[in-house]
């Protein structure tokens, strides 16, 4: 009888780093990136473009974050079902604000390279591509100030 409890210890403990060690091998290709994950540094934040930046690169830059936020407004307005006309007036409306960022980006990208503070001017006109589509009604909840009726 007094071998069963020392038969016992040594099984437990087994077990106990064989729990402990399968997490270790299954994040043991962590540090290698698959191939459809993002750029990331060596902090796990995403890189950032490194100012100054050619002009081509910078406007290529821009193109791909105009597409990306027509995406997320058509994603936006399918999930909402949206009626045509209305669709048809946001997508007219960002068009607009997506050639205002078009245009800021030619004109800092002239001189062929474009610097941090030039590129905070287009990111100025692209606020545009963000807020087009809100609705602005008079009335709503958070636009009344304080002991005023609507």
């Amino acid at each position: 009888m007094t071998y069963v409890p020392s038969f016992f210890r040594p099984l437990a403990v087994a077990l106990c780093l064989a729990f402990a060690a399968a997490p270790t091998v299954a994040f043991a290709g962590e540090g290698s990136a698959p191939a459809g994950a993002k750029a990331r540094d060596e902090a796990g934040k995403k890189k950032r473009v490194a100012f100054p930046i050619p002009a081509d690169q910078f406007t290529k830059h821009v193109e791909k974050r105009i597409e990306k936020a027509r995406g997320r407004m058509e994603s936006h307005m399918k999930e909402k079902n949206l009626p045509e006309a209305d669709r048809a007036a946001r997508r007219k409306a960002f068009d607009a604000s997506a050639t205002e960022v078009r245009a800021a980006a030619k004109r800092v990208a002239q001189d062929g390279t474009v610097t941090k503070d030039e590129a905070k001017e287009v990111r100025k006109a692209a606020k545009g591509l963000k807020q087009g589509g809100h609705d602005k009604k008079k009335g709503r909840a958070h636009d009344r100030k304080p002991g005023k009726a609507a």
